[in-house]
């Protein structure tokens, strides 16, 4: 699956059986962080993350739905 869209990344999370709320609250987030974070760094938004909690949250994202959302190939 081609992940360039929030929504993308929201339909990958919901493929396996989670919805964004239910992996914000399994990995120790707040759910709005979690879906802030989505909405400001898709890929297709061009952003990265700087701060500390939204490169853990969108890596921690990558390695869930296997797909590299920040952009770096080391996954």
């Amino acid at each position: 699956m081609q992940i360039e869209k929030a929504n993308h990344i929201r339909a990958a999370l919901l493929a396996r059986g989670m919805s964004c709320r239910s992996w914000a609250y399994a990995n120790g987030f707040k759910a709005r962080t979690v879906q802030k974070c989505i909405q400001l760094f898709a890929p297709n938004t061009g952003r990265k993350p700087k701060r500390k909690l939204s490169i853990e949250i969108i890596t921690k994202l990558s390695k869930t739905i296997e797909v590299d959302l920040l952009g770096e190939g080391n996954e």
